[in-house]
Parts: structure tokens; C-alpha cells; sequence
């Protein structure tokens, strides 16, 4: 296969980040209980943050990290579950933002992992001599999917993250190496959306979570093995952060040190598709993760989907 290069990440989050303080419940929730649910600041999208707005937002900081302009583009794929609607998606208008009219734009879901699905997407359009750029974007409100003044509230966030991705191989640039998609249509019913709008879950949180933990190791031990790697060949985790009980499951199940894993859920929340893409940022941008480093980022979505990708930064 054709190698594809990294060349631009970026991210974006809400002006109005919120505070535990700063909302408001239906029912009390006790010190103790906002420290298992392990969030203590998320975004609020507001006026001029719309999922395309947002998308935008990380587009262009992605494409400045790669040194291009928008009018290089040949594509634009846009992950986004929680505004989906018929028609029109969000993709060409997004492509309107950052004036990209020659790049063909379209929208993907799959939920939570929709950064990976759309990943694998632009690995395929790579292949192709036709085409030597791509705009991978994941833009979320998971915040409106949350019941208001439920705990949901405490736990959801608003985001959207950005790659730049390349056919061939950049000088200084990262590299997807490679990915693993699933899908388990049996466990379809799993969680849903309500009509009123908002997430509900059919099984009980402890079969949630151990359906997440299952799909996370199963999608990593089949990219590991592909590449005759191991988790000790690996710098640092960036997972779909998804919940504190999740990623604790994931530490224990992975048997992985808990200092190669980089989460900022705690300042975010769950941006679901976005949460990949906008730790991966922050942490890059901190320098923790430098240039080179390889990364495994694990997922799941509702439907049930899992995938997780091997790159380098």
C-alpha cells in the first residue's frame, strides 16, 4: 500500500467552557459521585458554533500545522453523529467555510468512532494517484444529546478535531500505518436516541462497559498483530475517552503502565468522535507527545462499531 502521511492536526472547543459549579441538576449529585464520573470542566457550543463552524475551526488550524491552503484539497470527510439530519449534511458547507470548492465533501457517522471509520475512508481515497490530499474532521455536540440537568450533562462535551493526511510520504510528517475497523450488529440495540432526542442505554452500565472494553481490545489486538507489534512497542494510548468506568476497565484489561495513556476527558468531557483527534492535539501541542512517537488510539461506537489506529505522530 501506498504510505499515508499525518501532515496537520488540529482541534477545536467551545468559547464557553462550563464548570461543575456552573450547572444545574435535577437531583443532587455528592462530591464523591462527581469524582467517579471524573469530569470537571466541559464545552458548550454556542452562537457561531455549529458543527460545520466548529469543524472549520480545527480545519484551518490542521491545515496551517501542514502548510497548505484549502484550495489543495481533494477531499473532506466530516464525522458527525449528534445533528445528523436527511439533507443537506454538513460536509459542503464546511467545505464553503474553509473555500475549498474543488474538494468533493461528504459526511460520515458511526458514532464515537467515526475519527477512525472516516480515517479508514481517506486511507482508501489515498490509494487512488488521483487523489494526494485529504481533510479529515470529526465536529460533535454531544451536549445536546444529554437529557437537561441529568448527570449526562456532567459527563458530555462539545469539540471537534482535525488531521491533514497525505498520499506518500512527508519529510518530518507522521504516518498512519494502519487500522482496524469492526462491526458487531448484534449488539445494534445496545444504546440508542430517544424521540425526545436524548441517549438512553437498553442494557445495564456494567454490560456497557464491558462490551466497550471488549470491542477496544479486540480492534487493538488484531492492528497489533497485523504489524507483529505488542503493546510494549507502543508510547502512548490516546483512546476515545468514552467514561471514567471505561477507561479504568481499559487499564486493567489492556495491562498497560497507566502513565502511556493520554486522556483530557476530565477538561472536555465526552466529545465522542472528536475526543481522538482533541487529545491527541493538546498533547502534541504540550510536547508530551513529540514527533516520531508511536500512537495506538482504540475506540467503539453504538452500533455497535470498533476500530483502533497505529500511527506516528
Amino acid at each position: 500500500m501506498v504510505p499515508i502521511s499525518i501532515t496537520g492536526i488540529g482541534s477545536y472547543l467551545p468559547r464557553r467552557m462550563l464548570s461543575n459549579d456552573d450547572l444545574t441538576l435535577d437531583k443532587p449529585v455528592t462530591e464523591a459521585q462527581l469524582a467517579k464520573l471524573g469530569v470537571t470542566s466541559r464545552g458548550r457550543a454556542g452562537e457561531g458554533e455549529s458543527i460545520p463552524e466548529m469543524a472549520a475551526a480545527a480545519a484551518h488550524r490542521a491545515m496551517e500545522r501542514a502548510g497548505i491552503e484549502a484550495g489543495e484539497l481533494d477531499f473532506i470527510v466530516l464525522a458527525n453523529w449528534t445533528q445528523r439530519r436527511f439533507i443537506p449534511d454538513f460536509a459542503p458547507k464546511l467545505q464553503a467555510l474553509i473555500g475549498a470548492p474543488q474538494a468533493f465533501a461528504f459526511d460520515i457517522s458511526t458514532a464515537c468512532a467515526g475519527f477512525a471509520f472516516g480515517a479508514g475512508v481517506a486511507q482508501g481515497f489515498l490509494q487512488n494517484p488521483r487523489y494526494r490530499r485529504g481533510l479529515l474532521v470529526a465536529s460533535e455536540t454531544t451536549s445536546s444529546r444529554a437529557r437537561p440537568h441529568s448527570k449526562a450533562t456532567l459527563v458530555f462535551g462539545d469539540a471537534a478535531g482535525a488531521w491533514v493526511l497525505e498520499r506518500g510520504e512527508v519529510e518530518g510528517a507522521g504516518r498512519l500505518i494502519d487500522l482496524e475497523l469492526m462491526t458487531d450488529g448484534s449488539k445494534f440495540e445496545a444504546m440508542g436516541v430517544n424521540e425526545a432526542g436524548y441517549v438512553y442505554t437498553s442494557i445495564d452500565q456494567k454490560e456497557l462497559q464491558q462490551l466497550a472494553i471488549h470491542s477496544f481490545r479486540a480492534a487493538t489486538e488484531a492492528v497489533l498483530s497485523r504489524n507483529n507489534m505488542t503493546l510494549d512497542d507502543v508510547d502512548w494510548i490516546v483512546p476515545h475517552s468514552g467514561t471514567a468506568g471505561i477507561q479504568a476497565l481499559l487499564l486493567r484489561t489492556l495491562e498497560v503502565d497507566p502513565a502511556k495513556v493520554l486522556i483530557n476527558f476530565p477538561r472536555i468531557g465526552n466529545v465522542s468522535s472528536a475526543a481522538i483527534p482533541a487529545a491527541l492535539d493538546e498533547f502534541v501541542s504540550s510536547g508530551q507527545i513529540q514527533s516520531g512517537d508511536l500512537v495506538l488510539s482504540p475506540t467503539t461506537g453504538t452500533g455497535w462499531y470498533a476500530a483502533s489506529m497505529l500511527y506516528r505522530v
